[in-house]
This record gives structure tokens, C-alpha cells and sequence, in this order.
């Protein structure tokens, strides 16, 4: 129709993980409205697939098992007709000061913040280079940079791991026509900021310039922009939606 906003990600064939969640449900339902054809992911039985618009195409799978992490590209192929995007979602955040952490909650966080991840990426590169213009998002934190707030150090760990393999990445795989991008959501209304304690939250968002945490929709429309032609000469970069400052 006249008068109608082009979709920028007409076609796109879209792998989602943690789709479960505040974010990654809002990735899933920005990147339909856009055009895409969404693969979407989460642990069984927290993803429903009567939460998602029509048509996306949910795929159950533990992301703290590696089995899963390496077999999920395949099966976001085999479902969408192939794969163009990536996007890293799925995280846990264990709040715990590090001298406290059981070992079980580190295994965890590096499991699905960082393992996983990476898994992913090497099961994915395949099918993203028979794809087209190619690109990997990793959303990660301002706290892999800083070193974030207690308690919750094992996350910015493994957010710092996620961060320098992205720019690696963007590096190793740029010849191969993939491009790789982080994204920071800074503060938002949303699951895993909404489990913090009152201090900290005040902290995180403290941090934040634009003094308001961001409505989830814009979170997810600044990460989808990393899969659009219009960030096609961007890579290696990290985003940082909302400003935070150390």
C-alpha cells in the first residue's frame, strides 16, 4: 500500500534464542512485524508457542546442554529454508557474590552466557554462509566492560567472554562474509532486571544518561537494525542501547 514503511527485514531467516524471556520475546515479535521468518528458542515448557505471532517456528532446546547448542542451527535451516541471523539472546543471571557462587552456578553462567554461544556459532556458520548477508548479534552487558555490579560478577564474566569473541569474530569470519555485532540492552523493564534487588537496580539504572530505562520494543528494534541493510558495513562493534556509563 502507499504510504506504508518498507520492512527492513523482508525474507530474513532469523534464529532467536531465549525467546522465553522479556527481550527475546519482543526480538521474536519486532523481527515478524519487519518481515522476517523467525526461528525461535527456549527451555521446554517455559516457551509457548501460543505467545508468538503466527508462523514463527519454535524449537525447544536447553541451551546448558551442548548436544542442543551444536543440532539447533541445523534445525532453524531445516525449518526456515535456511539462515541468514543469529541472535544470541539467552542468558541467566545467578545473583550471588563471586566468593559465594557454588561451583553448580558458575557451570551454569558459562553454559549458557558464554558455551553456548559459542556452540551456536559454529554450528550456524555453515548455513549462514549459503545465507543471505549474513550477520551474528550477540547480546551481551555494559558489565563485561565494566565489570558490572555485586552480585552479579559471574554474569559480567561471562558477557566479557562473549564480547572479545565477538570482536574476534567479526575478524575471523568478515572474510567469509558473515558479520558479527553485540548489543547491550542497558536498563529495561524486563524479567532478569526486575529479579534484581531494589539497590542494585537503582544502580543499574543510575548508570543510564537517558535517566528512563528503554521500552523493550526499542531495545529490540536497535538489535534487529545489526541484522538490517542498513547496518551492512558494521561489524565488530558493540552497541550500547541506552548509554550506561561506568
Amino acid at each position: 500500500m502507499d504510504g506504508e514503511q518498507p520492512r527492513w527485514l523482508e525474507g530474513r531467516r532469523i534464529l532467536i534464542t531465549g525467546a522465553a524471556g522479556t527481550l527475546g520475546g519482543e526480538l521474536v515479535a519486532e523481527a515478524v512485524r519487519q518481515g522476517a521468518l523467525v526461528a525461535a528458542t527456549g527451555r521446554a515448557p517455559a516457551i509457548d508457542e501460543a505467545s508468538f505471532p503466527e508462523g514463527v517456528r519454535v524449537l525447544p532446546a536447553d541451551l546448558a546442554d551442548p548436544a542442543a547448542c551444536g543440532d539447533l542451527p541445523r534445525r532453524a535451516a531445516e525449518a526456515l529454508g535456511g539462515l541468514d541471523v543469529l541472535v544470541n539472546n539467552a542468558a541467566v543471571l545467578i545473583r550471588s557474590l563471586f566468593m559465594d557462587l557454588r561451583q553448580e552456578d558458575l557451570d551454569l553462567s558459562w553454559a549458557v552466557n558464554a558455551r553456548a554461544p559459542a556452540l551456536l556459532i559454529i554450528a550456524a556458520v555453515p548455513y549462514l554462509e549459503q545465507g543471505v548477508r549474513p550477520s551474528i548479534i550477540n547480546v551481551v552487558s555494559t558489565g563485561g566492560v565494566s565489570g558490572g555490579i555485586a552480585p552479579v560478577s559471574a554474569y559480567a564474566m561471562t558477557k566479557a567472554a562473549l564480547i572479545v569473541l565477538s570482536k574476534a569474530l567479526a575478524r575471523e569470519l568478515g572474510p567469509r562474509g558473515i558479520r558479527v555485532n553485540c548489543l547491550s540492552p542497558g536498563t529495561m523493564d524486563s524479567q532478569m532486571q526486575r529479579a534484581l534487588d531494589d539497590e542494585t537496580r537503582r544502580k543499574v539504572r543510575g548508570m543510564n544518561v537517558l535517566g528512563r530505562p528503554l521500552e523493550v520494543r526499542e531495545i529490540a528494534r536497535a538489535t534487529l537494525f545489526l541484522a538490517s541493510e542498513h547496518a551492512a558495513a558494521v561489524t565488530g562493534t558493540m552497541f550500547d542501547a541506552t548509554a550506561t556509563v561506568p
